[in-house]
């Protein structure tokens, strides 16, 4: 065999280790860019659910107005509740200072005003129903 043969040989074998370890190393480099491409998936996943949905258009609170018996509805949300009605419950929810327990707009920050008919022949109310143009019927909210 001549010497130009081996050298050949030797230096095919060394450009084939060459190229089993740059096989090895493209292999990890592959598999951390897929670890990194999949941490970054669940980080965006994540920050995705931690967005607080938006708020509700129409959202109600009921507060104490001037004494026990009397109750603000007020309209929490952004937007304006249309066509609002609050539930007399057979005549024992009144409007307060000539007002009414029906209203075709309600602002954002908008009140109802009224007042408990109350004795000690009926039960006590913990709860009103009231509903707008959007609502999907009655809404029960609790009294204070």
């Amino acid at each position: 065999m001549a010497w130009e043969n081996v050298a050949t040989l030797v230096i095919a074998l060394a450009a084939l280790l060459v190229s089993v370890v740059s096989v090895g190393y493209s292999k990890r480099s592959a598999d951390a860019s897929k670890r990194s491409a999949d941490a970054a998936e669940r980080q965006a996943a994540a920050a995705e659910a931690a967005i607080p949905p938006p708020p509700p258009p129409v959202a109600w609170e009921v507060v104490r107005y001037r004494g026990k018996e009397s109750f603000l509805l007020r309209n929490l949300g952004p937007e304006s509740a249309l066509d609002v009605e609050v539930h007399s419950n057979g005549g024992r929810l009144r409007p307060t200072d000539d007002g009414t327990l029906k209203m075709s707009e309600l602002k954002p920050g908008g009140t109802i005003a009224f007042w408990m008919v109350t004795s000690l022949e009926l039960p006590e109310l913990y709860e009103i129903k009231v509903r707008w143009r959007d609502s999907d019927g009655w809404i029960i909210l609790p009294l204070p």
